[in-house]
């Protein structure tokens, strides 16, 4: 998943379904852009399901105006990013994309084209 801002709606409401299931076995990857860190829409709740079910959902987070300190990345997703904290292209991978244009136009698709993601692997909201 790669969520930008309030793109991150739909991407919390399917971790919130897959991880209330037992049975559910998905495995999701997070990657959330902002512009600063008190931007971010739902941290605690997000940080929570990472810490809860580590098997099942991790979390990045990269900001435009990081604060001093800041421990995960900055700046616009890169291929790099990517690479780095989501699953690689494959049959059974899925990459979700919610956000602004700037974020899915000159970041977020390249960036997935780049590394090898075909467009039956990509969802856009």
């Amino acid at each position: 998943m790669i969520a930008g801002g309030t793109g991150i709606t739909p991407m919390l409401q399917l971790i919130r379904h897959i991880t209330k299931n037992p049975r559910d076995k998905t495995r999701m990857s997070l990657i959330f852009a902002n512009q600063t860190e008190d931007d971010i829409l739902m941290r605690k709740e997000l940080e929570e399901v990472a810490k809860t079910h580590p098997e099942q959902f991790s979390l990045w987070y990269t900001l435009d105006r990081p604060p001093a300190g800041w421990k995960y990345s900055s700046g616009f997703i890169t291929a790099d990013m990517i690479k780095e904290h989501l699953p690689a292209p494959g049959k059974s991978t899925f990459i979700l994309v919610c956000g602004p244009p700037a974020l899915i136009q000159s970041a977020a698709h390249p960036s997935l084209e780049q590394l090898g993601y075909t467009n039956d692997m990509v969802f856009t909201y």
